[in-house]
């Protein structure tokens, strides 16, 4: 056997054990030659598909340009390369990555085509459930309505691997603009650096960070966020998850909050100073004409001296608890009531504490709360008014069993100045409402079973302390 019969022979073998399907044609495009791998891919055997054109291999998924421009490359003497779609001699569709080069002879002349086919399908069908889920996982992201940014630890450089929508819109920097570079030198001013480096370095440690930081945007303007970073991936950390909410107009509005609470304090000791003492004049020449005079009318300027003096410490108070609440602690609500019963007038009137549960509060606040819910109940119930403290789900409640609040009236009752007595400042339940919300609570009035005044205070936190 001479060496080209020997090299053909090996050669032969070789195409015949390989796993992809190989195959040639004459220049017609009829088929000459299959290999066994051939035979499995296609469904055709090897006595069927010889003499057959190569176009029984064809799905109808390729129009008639697409072949044509395949013909065009390969008459031409060049290799065709690319993913076409083929049929099963059962009509099952599936993917190749086809190599078809051509064949000359002695003289030069293409004489016939090889074409080589891998088996893709599986291959493809997984590369398009990747894709699905990557587009399914940028519409989750771009359905979030807060800034969300996936970014890598490249060296001392924060890259952006992916942004959402809300980021993009809120920060206003192109997609361009978002892959090239470090995040951190688009966003972060010079002197906010070295808090952003810190934090890198917190999170490539593990740590999940929360916290308030300013960042610019692309036309420079400075917003405070609520930035939320969590690390994820193996130790060190190679990427993190970073959220961006806006708090820009909620800090402007804290501070002007504070601002004006400070001012209305300022006002109201000014106005306090400049009343008390006036009316500490006038109590002590009336407590001198009291001594020298007998008349009915001192005890009438005497009731209303101390009307004087109970809305300058009304208008104190609820300048000053407007506030937030700082203070907290475990608060039990039968010695809060207790306590507060004892500093009010309650002539014949009755308390039925049905409640010892704890609550968060400031006790010193919350005092203020039932002083001025007991208060107000004996001024519009009576003095023999019965006053009830009990649970709610998520709270208390306050209740008498007075002549009750018209449903018409109860969202006015906690407007400053609005009272239905001659003797109330109107102020009471104000500093009531005041207190309330400045821990976060809610409160309505209703009526109580009895037909009388019924204050539910909702959204309290319990305490574990017993």
């Amino acid at each position: 056997m001479n060496d080209r019969s020997m090299d053909l022979r090996v050669f032969r073998e070789a195409v015949e054990s390989t796993g992809h399907a190989i195959y040639w044609t004459d220049t017609t495009g009829r088929i000459e030659y299959v290999n066994p791998a051939f035979e499995e891919q296609t469904g055709y055997a090897a006595e069927e598909a010889i003499g057959s054109n190569a176009h029984i291999l064809q799905s109808g998924v390729h129009d008639t340009q697409f072949y044509d421009r395949l013909w065009e490359t390969i008459l031409n003497g060049d290799v065709w390369e690319g993913q076409i779609i083929n049929e099963r001699k059962n009509g099952e569709r599936y993917v190749v990555k086809q190599t078809i080069s051509p064949v000359t002879g002695d003289s030069g002349e293409i004489v016939r085509f090889v074409a080589v086919n891998e088996d893709i399908t599986d291959l493809r069908e997984s590369q398009e459930s990747l894709e699905q889920e990557r587009n399914r996982f940028v519409s989750l992201l771009n359905a979030v309505p807060v800034p969300l940014v996936i970014t890598a630890f490249d060296d001392d450089a924060l890259t952006v691997e992916q942004a959402n929508r809300a980021f993009r819109d809120t920060f206003g920097f192109t997609d361009s603009q978002l892959s090239e570079g470090s995040l951190d030198e688009l966003i972060v001013d010079e002197g906010t650096s070295a808090q952003a480096q810190k934090i890198n370095e917190q999170v490539q440690c593990g740590e999940r960070i929360r916290r308030e930081v300013i960042r610019h945007t692309a036309d420079g303007t400075e917003r405070t966020f609520l930035l939320t970073a969590t690390p994820f991936g193996s130790e060190p950390h190679e990427e993190s998850l970073a959220t961006y909410l806006d708090i820009t107009d909620r800090k402007q509005a804290e501070e002007a909050l504070k601002q004006r609470t400070e001012e209305l304090e300022d006002f109201a000791n000014v106005v306090s100073h400049d009343l008390r003492n006036p009316l500490n004049v006038a109590s002590g020449h009336l407590d001198l004409l009291d001594s020298a005079v007998e008349s009915a009318h001192i005890d009438a300027v005497r009731n209303a001296h101390e009307r004087m003096q109970e809305l300058i410490e009304n208008i104190l108070m609820l300048a000053r608890h407007g506030k937030t609440i700082d203070d907290t602690e475990s608060v039990a609500l039968d010695d809060c009531v207790s306590e507060s019963w004892a500093t009010v007038e309650t002539a014949d009137a009755t308390l039925n504490v049905e409640t010892t549960k704890p609550i968060v509060a400031d006790e010193s606040r919350l005092r203020q709360v039932f002083t001025n819910l007991i208060r107000n109940a004996i001024e519009h119930g009576g003095e023999d008014v019965t006053i009830s403290v009990g649970d709610l789900d998520e709270g208390f409640y306050v209740a008498d069993d007075g002549a009750g609040i018209p449903e018409a009236e109860r969202e006015q009752v906690f407007e400053a100045s609005h009272t239905s007595t001659e003797t109330g400042t109107g102020l009471g339940l104000a500093i009531v409402r005041e207190v309330v919300e400045a821990h976060g609570w809610e409160i309505t009035v209703t009526e109580s079973r009895t037909g009388g005044a019924r204050f539910e205070i909702e959204g309290v936190k319990g305490s574990n302390k017993k």
